[in-house]
């Protein structure tokens, strides 16, 4: 039995994005860990429109395109392409195609009989054109770990592909945030999300979540639009962390110590507001030199226009507010390495990275209390409540004014904390997919 993973996602999102959102971090890792564990059960799979519906990629291919987005975009190492040529006084050989000149390639092959061009660059190891119809076998299994809704059509595509082969299919929710907290997504943000998760879920014979929030959402919501499942939603853990390079120089003007770090796009449902209201309490009721830099760390999203309007009438708190832009993972490093402790203040989410990750840094993270996050961050944050201003300004000055307490919680995270290895994810998709008593509980013709 072989385990397909869908991949198309990964490829989806470089093409748009120069940084991975959570989703392809999450599974950027697994895809690794799954790669190392059972490279010989593993393959990787895309979206095929001419002709077929799933193509077989090479795991290389898979491995730079997530390393190019989590290095900035810089050209990922490619262990696939042959070695330079020695120089000679002959012409030099066309260079290899770019990362994304093959993407393009793989996603939109030329039509037969297409005029190919008069000199080819060298060959690399380029992945099967299959047809995963051709290749795949009764009992292997297509597993969606990403985020599959990009493609409005997924469920017909799984449904052609089960019916044909008598492959099963799993898929990993991340979160059901656009159908059971829209509030926080403007409208046409995610078209084809509700779609996606309606007819998908019911085809899924192994419906896997990152938390027990999530799976709990899941239960509810699929109840509640009388939606019957093959089987119950279970949570897999989740790594903690992620694969770090060398960490590079802190950004201008940061000096280490006297900055808190707030993590993730800036969209309205990640609660910037609050901590950008607790910092001007905090400028108006304590010296300034006694306040450390806000620095937010992501990208500027949705439904944010008049916050950022605030923040610029204040010129960045003149100066105590810093944004870095979608840092690489060297300054992410940094930042997190550097910093007195960071803040996730999230009304929402289906697990929360930011806060394992502020941990594996030995770094305490005042969280929201909500969802999935008490999950993420277990007995080593300091919680406070998202809609609570007040409550979570006492919370954040206490740290700044009380180093004692932040070096207590400190040192019972150093003693105490035990990380997930992103092996453990891998163990727990193999276990629910490959392993003993991953069959589906109804027999493929029944559908």
């Amino acid at each position: 039995m072989k385990l397909w993973l869908d991949v198309d996602d990964l490829f989806y999102f470089a093409q748009r994005s120069a940084r991975p959102t959570g989703i392809q971090r999450l599974t950027g890792e697994v895809y690794c860990a799954l790669a190392a564990q059972a490279p010989e059960r593993v393959r990787f799979v895309t979206h095929s429109e001419r002709p077929g519906l799933f193509r077989p990629i090479d795991w290389q291919d898979v491995h730079d395109t997530y390393r190019a987005m989590t290095s900035g975009g810089a050209a990922p190492s490619a262990p696939a392409l042959p070695p330079a040529a020695p120089e000679t006084a002959a012409a030099a050989p066309a260079p290899p195609p770019s990362l994304m000149a093959r993407l393009q390639a793989w996603m939109f092959p030329p039509p037969a009989g297409a005029a190919q061009p008069e000199r080819e660059p060298e060959p690399v190891a380029a992945p099967r054109l299959d047809d995963l119809r051709d290749v795949g076998r009764a009992g292997d299994v297509l597993c969606a770990l990403g985020a599959p809704w990009h493609d409005g059509n997924y469920a017909e595509r799984v449904a052609e592909l089960t019916q044909r082969t008598g492959m099963r299919f799993a898929m990993l929710v991340h979160d059901l945030i656009p159908l059971v907290r829209p509030e926080y997504f403007e409208l046409g943000r995610a078209p084809e999300f509700g779609k996606v998760m309606r007819e998908t879920l019911p085809l899924a014979d192994a419906i896997l979540t990152n938390s027990w929030a999530t799976a709990r959402d899941v239960a509810a919501w699929t109840a509640a639009q009388g939606i019957a499942l093959r089987s119950a939603p279970r949570a897999v853990p989740i790594g903690t962390g992620f694969a770090r390079p060398q960490p590079g120089a802190l950004p201008a003007p940061l000096e280490a110590g006297a900055f808190v770090l707030f993590v993730s796009t800036i969209e309205t449902r990640k609660n910037h507001q609050q901590a950008f209201r607790v910092w001007c309490r905090l400028l108006r009721d304590l010296p300034r030199e006694k306040v450390p830099t806000l620095v937010f760390a992501g990208s500027v999203g949705w439904m944010v226009d008049d916050l950022m309007k605030a923040i610029e009438a204040t010129r960045w708190l003149d100066g105590k507010l810093v944004f870095v832009r979608s840092p690489d993972d060297a300054t992410l490093a940094a930042l997190y390495r550097d910093c007195r402790f960071t803040l996730f203040l999230s009304h929402y989410e289906g697990w929360g990275l930011p806060v394992s990750d502020s941990l594996s840094f030995g770094k305490v993270c005042v969280s929201s209390d909500r969802t999935s996050m008490p999950e993420a961050g277990g007995p080593f944050c300091l919680y406070v409540d998202p809609d609570d201003t007040t409550g979570a300004y006492q919370a954040i000055r206490r740290l700044v004014e009380h180093p004692d307490e932040l070096a207590r919680l400190e040192h019972r995270l150093h003693t105490d904390f035990e990380p997930v290895g992103w092996s453990a994810t891998a163990d727990a998709v193999l276990a629910a997919t490959l392993g003993p008593g991953s069959a589906p509980c109804t027999s493929r013709a029944a559908r």
